[in-house]
């Protein structure tokens, strides 16, 4: 716990999702906002007399740029909270018309290093920013210089600089539009140089400073022709459902493609058989929720007691959300057992090589829908919607994606750019494209229809991955986590190498589709195992999902010093997580799962299950965009967060079904009938070839 106080202003400021990065572009502000009329404002003269105005015949006003602006963080000394505000939206409605021009406010935002030295008259020596954190151990009982040379040396064994570098206080100043922050400050506070106050701009906002581009009326053309579509279409429908009592057969697919009835009749209409694998929408759904609750933690830019938040990071509720980062392995396991369970017994190695193009661009057609209307959201109407002093968070994103566009949409943002992607959690989307890109490497050998083969083919793509997974982690010595407290400075550096490597990810997808394989092999069996082995399975899988929970909460540790152990852990967790599953989904398939079975099988499940690509999709960008309207830095409390995550799973349920309704069940249609040459395909398959899960494609490409 040495570490726990000394670096909490790193964690908060930087964050999970290291907000800082995100926040200022390589000129200071994001090229989303308008920089012309930022310098067309500025008139040091006219500032200079608005000064002169406001301090010797408009008192008030000043004191009201002053009450709108800077002020002494709330908790600075018992919190070690870095961070005020201002009042962002009045001092931007600030219009004063005491003189001509009149004077109108600007809202801008200054970082201040904490390790720098004031020579302050008041005090005998200097003063150095490190003092208040030293206040902090010491009331913890702990020695500063021991805790400051730990750090120190820590950062230097990872050639990160000093961690203290980091270490900033972030204002909220209030001034005239005129002015630049350097002379405001210097002309009504004081010649702060003097005394070795270092500060800098981080950003200045002004009203209506985002201009019109071309990205807002692609967005405004695409989603107005969606709207006509989808109002003529559903127009068509119900005329020939209720006024001509047309059989459904008689309807056009085509025309009705667009149909808010059909689309929402066919989202909420469920059927199932003995070889469905009705398990998985439950571990979908659950999965789905789970990086919607791990994302709420970590969503806000700053709290008032950070000390707490440092203290509920390390402790062990906090394990469960740190260990959302296994969904995505949870995903990549069921897609794998997907692809080979509803392919197997419809293709062979030859019709696989004739319809290699069907099978991409029908993998491409499923995801490109949503995640094109996404990227266009972002690019446009979320920079619109709302606004805020952290609003550049949401500004460096909609940057990235007028920016990096099309390297989202062609799956290959993760190696491109991949510190800056746009819609950031689309890197699992790359991850799993390339996976389906290379999984003909291993379907030729299992559509062979010779088991020996199959089980060749799916042996030697496991242990190839995970033999150059394990050499790359051991070659690169990563942190184990992305939101390592000791280990922030290479948080860049893991999430680009690790956590966004498709060959670092993707052993659980391999061991998913071993486990479809076996799956279709007992499908429609009745497989009998002796008790005592059903015991004994159901043992080790628990205890291999407790030794990720347990692994999980001691890379955590901020005493944590096992390089060797984060090696194992990076090249090994995941696996182990995803065998377990494998043999979750096969004893609940076979009637071994007792009440796990019972409580994945649930019908409440189904819909969630089936919009849950759409809730991945969106609900991120509506937690930057509510992290972003925070007009002052937050009390943390986990009660608080789970309030928080309930409305935004809520939130993005109901978006999630509207747009799945709008835009994806639609294209999904126009995409069978493209495929199918124009004719529908039957509604229902035959029961061996029964795709596993409801509103699954039938090839077995499934979706979050």
């Amino acid at each position: 716990m040495s570490f726990v106080y000394c670096i909490a202003a790193v964690v908060i400021v930087s964050s999970v999702r290291n907000v800082k990065a995100q926040l200022a572009a390589p000129d200071g502000v994001p090229n989303v906002f308008d920089k012309d009329l930022y310098e067309s404002v500025l008139n040091s003269d006219l500032c200079r007399s608005q000064i002169t105005h406001m301090k010797f015949e408009n008192q008030v006003l000043l004191l009201r740029f002053f009450d709108l602006g800077f002020r002494v963080p709330t908790g600075i000394m018992d919190n070690v909270n870095t961070n005020d505000f201002g009042d962002y939206f009045k001092c931007l409605e600030l219009n004063a018309d005491s003189q001509d021009p009149p004077i109108k406010g600007k809202y801008c935002a200054v970082t201040v290093p904490l390790n720098q030295d004031l020579r302050l008259p008041f005090l005998d020596g200097q003063f150095n920013g490190r003092d208040l954190l030293s206040d902090q151990i010491r009331r913890k009982g702990m020695d500063p210089e021991v805790v400051f040379k730990a750090i120190e040396q820590r950062s230097d064994d990872s050639n990160t600089g000093g961690i203290f570098d980091d270490l900033t206080f972030r204002f909220g100043i209030c001034m005239p539009q005129t002015c630049t922050t350097d002379q405001w400050v210097s002309e009504v506070f004081a010649n702060v140089s003097a005394i070795g106050f270092k500060y800098e701009e981080e950003f200045c906002r002004l009203p209506d400073d985002r201009p019109w581009v071309a990205a807002d009326y692609v967005a405004i053309a695409i989603f107005s022709t969606l709207v006509a579509l989808t109002v003529a279409s559903t127009c068509y429908d119900l005329h020939c459902t209720f006024t001509l009592k047309k059989d459904k057969k008689q309807i056009s697919p085509l025309l009705s493609s667009f149909s808010i009835y059909t689309n929402t009749r066919r989202l909420t209409t469920f059927s199932s058989n003995a070889n469905t694998l009705d398990c998985l929408d439950g571990i979908r759904a659950i999965s789905m929720m789970w990086v919607i609750l791990g994302h709420t933690f970590s969503m806000y830019n700053t709290f008032v007691n950070l000390l707490e938040v440092i203290d509920f990071l390390v402790s062990t509720p906090a394990t469960f959300v740190q260990s959302g980062v296994f969904a995505v392995d949870t995903f990549l396991t069921m897609t794998g057992i997907l692809l080979i369970y509803t392919s197997v017994g419809k293709m062979t190695t030859k019709s696989l090589l004739k319809t290699l193009h069907v099978f991409y661009i029908n993998r491409i057609m499923r995801l490109f829908p949503l995640l094109g209307a996404v990227v266009l959201l972002e690019a446009s109407v979320f920079h619109r919607i709302a606004d805020g002093p952290y609003w550049l968070t949401v500004a460096r994103n909609v940057e990235r994606c007028r920016n990096w566009w099309w390297s989202t949409i062609l799956y290959v943002q993760n190696y491109v750019n991949p510190n800056d992607i746009c819609i950031q959690h689309s890197w699992y989307l790359a991850i799993d494209m390339q996976l389906h890109i290379i999984s003909p490497l291993i379907l030729v050998w299992v559509y062979s229809g010779r088991r020996r083969l199959a089980w060749a083919g799916l042996s030697g793509g496991i242990l190839a991955v995970l033999v150059a997974s394990t050499v790359f982690n051991f070659m690169f010595d990563l942190p184990s986590s992305n939101a390592s407290l000791v280990r922030l400075g290479e948080q860049a550096d893991y999430m680009e190498k690790f956590y966004q490597n498709t060959l670092t990810r993707g052993s659980p997808f391999f061991f998913g589709m071993a486990a479809g394989y076996l799956l279709v092999l007992t499908k429609g069996k009745k497989i009998k195992l002796p008790l005592a082995f059903v015991l004994v399975a159901w043992i080790i899988a628990l205890s291999m999902f407790s030794t990720v929970f347990y692994m999980t909460y001691e890379v955590m540790q901020l005493e944590w010093r096992n390089q060797l152990a984060d090696n194992l852990y990076n090249s090994f967790a995941r696996p182990i997580w995803a065998i377990a599953l494998c043999w979750l989904v096969f004893a609940c398939v076979h009637g071994y799962g007792g009440p796990i079975n019972w409580t994945l099988c649930l019908p409440m499940w189904k819909i969630p299950a089936r919009i849950s690509y759409a809730m991945y999709l969106f609900h991120y960008s509506f937690m930057f965009i509510a992290a972003s309207m925070q007009i002052r830095p937050l009390y943390f409390t986990v009660a608080q967060s789970l309030f928080d995550f309930l409305g935004h799973l809520f939130l993005t349920t109901l978006t999630a079904f509207i747009v799945t309704v709008l835009i994806d069940s639609p294209f999904s249609t126009l995409t069978k009938l493209l495929l199918s040459g124009g004719q529908k395909r039957p509604r229902r398959p035959p029961p061996e070839v029964k795709a596993s899960v409801e509103g699954q494609p039938e090839n077995g490409n499934t979706r979050i």
